[in-house]
């Protein structure tokens, strides 16, 4: 990651989506190298949303494969997702989607439903496959977390896979970009719910709707048995809401039974109650109406710490974008800047986290600080009369060109999860107990 100074090149974001495609196609080397021709990656997308069907992504990609960029979709803005989609389409021997609706996804479960939408998507690749390429067969299958036993194949079940295999990242993209665009149609069909910017998923938003407007054939009636739509402007009848996490896919409940079938049988799956289903989108990154933050922009928490004895200082940082949670700690040693202390660190942080969304083509960024001068000297609000403040200023003027960059102060030490975390972070670095 770059500390400070200008955005990468082109040129060096090139040679870093090289370097990445190189190793997310290690995998598939292997198996190519084992004689294994035809490699199909699988992927779904939509398993934790109230409304809508769930997509599953079946891609077969060529022992050739060079298209830069491709990864897991979730670390993707949506503009790169569809020029990528596009470019895995021309390039793929094979592409298969298949769906499950919400009428399946009621009567079988939701894991069920995957499987059953896993399970199609894989049947229309297997007979592009043979169509386009003289009746050839898919030898392997690889799945992210998942294994569906009505396909008849061999296959291997990589937790995170969209991270590791290219085979499963294209599918990753191809899902996604097709379920997207399928909640955006059905936003025309069904407005009021919000469905174009949540795609299904539970915010204050599609709560609302659900409340103003009541349930709509696209509903999981599973998923909202136990929504009230009589107690309108309560939330969801005075009950707890229980937040979900498995995998990159999240979603909001309202009692623990519903809860529990999301997480069973998925290992690694993260819950917790809350009193309100607005502390429980806090929990999940996906809060837009409680902060007004976009569900493309990143979350940055940053902090910074001094060590007294070695005049050194360092920063700490928490990412959270699209569901997922990425930290960073760095520490310097520059006797000027560390005249600032602790402020040093803070603003090593904000440009730390700035330079990340930058390098990963994320179009906006909400960086969380308590030091007040880091929203003021970036907001231009303030003078700048050390070097370091200079050059912070300028940094965040020239990221503005290409991305958007909000400040928000929170109150230091004061129990914030992320805030706290930032913090031990940036004094593990100094290695400050």
């Amino acid at each position: 990651m770059k500390v400070r100074g200008v955005p990468m090149t082109k040129q060096e974001r090139i040679e870093k989506q090289k370097k990445r495609l190189i190793e997310l196609t290690g995998h598939e080397r292997s198996l190519h190298a084992e004689g294994i021709r035809y490699i199909a990656g699988m992927d779904e997308v939509g398993r934790g949303p109230l409304a809508g069907p769930v997509y599953a992504a079946c891609v077969v990609l060529p022992e050739n494969f060079a298209v830069l960029g491709v990864d897991d979709s979730k670390k993707l803005t949506d503009r790169n997702r569809r020029k990528l989609d596009s470019e895995i389409r021309q390039s793929a021997l094979a592409v298969g989607i298949g769906t499950a609706s919400a009428e399946e996804i009621d009567e079988m479960n939701i894991l069920g439903a995957t499987k059953a939408a896993m399970d199609r998507a894989y049947r229309i690749a297997a007979e592009q496959l043979g169509k386009q390429c003289n009746g050839a067969s898919i030898e392997r299958l690889l799945i992210d977390a998942l294994t569906v036993d009505t396909i008849p194949v061999p296959q291997e079940n990589i937790v995170h896979g969209d991270a590791s295999s290219v085979s499963i990242a294209a599918a990753s993209i191809v899902a996604k970009v097709a379920r997207d665009d399928y909640m955006i149609e059905m936003d025309q069909k069904y407005p009021g719910y919000a469905f174009a910017s949540n795609k299904g998923y539970g915010t204050a938003a599609h709560y609302e709707g659900l409340r103003n407007l009541g349930i709509t054939p696209l509903h999981r009636r599973s998923f909202l048995k136990n929504f009230d739509t009589k107690h309108r402007g309560n939330g969801m009848a005075k009950k707890k809401a229980y937040a979900v996490r498995v995998g990159r896919n999240t979603g909001i409940f309202d009692t623990w039974d519903e809860c529990r079938r999301q997480v069973t049988g998925f290992p690694g799956a993260e819950y917790k109650g809350f009193a309100t289903v607005e502390e429980a989108e806090a929990y999940l990154g996906n809060g837009k109406p409680a902060d007004q933050i976009s569900p493309d922009a990143a979350r940055i928490y940053v902090d910074g710490s001094y060590d007294r004895k070695t005049r050194r200082f360092a920063c700490g940082g928490v990412i959270l974008y699209q569901g997922k949670t990425e930290t960073f700690s760095h520490a310097y040693e520059d006797p000027e800047a560390a005249e600032m202390r602790n402020v040093a660190g803070e603003v090593m942080g904000a440009e730390c986290g700035i330079s990340y969304c930058l390098e990963h083509s994320i179009p906006e960024a909400v960086i969380y600080y308590d030091y007040m001068g880091i929203g003021k000297w970036g907001d231009d609000e303030w003078k700048a009369n050390l070097p370091m403040t200079r050059e912070y200023k300028q940094f965040v003027a020239d990221a503005r060109k290409k991305m958007r960059i909000t400040f928000r102060k929170v109150a230091a030490h004061t129990g914030d999860r992320y805030n706290e975390m930032a913090d031990r972070l940036a004094k593990a670095a100094l290695g400050i107990q």
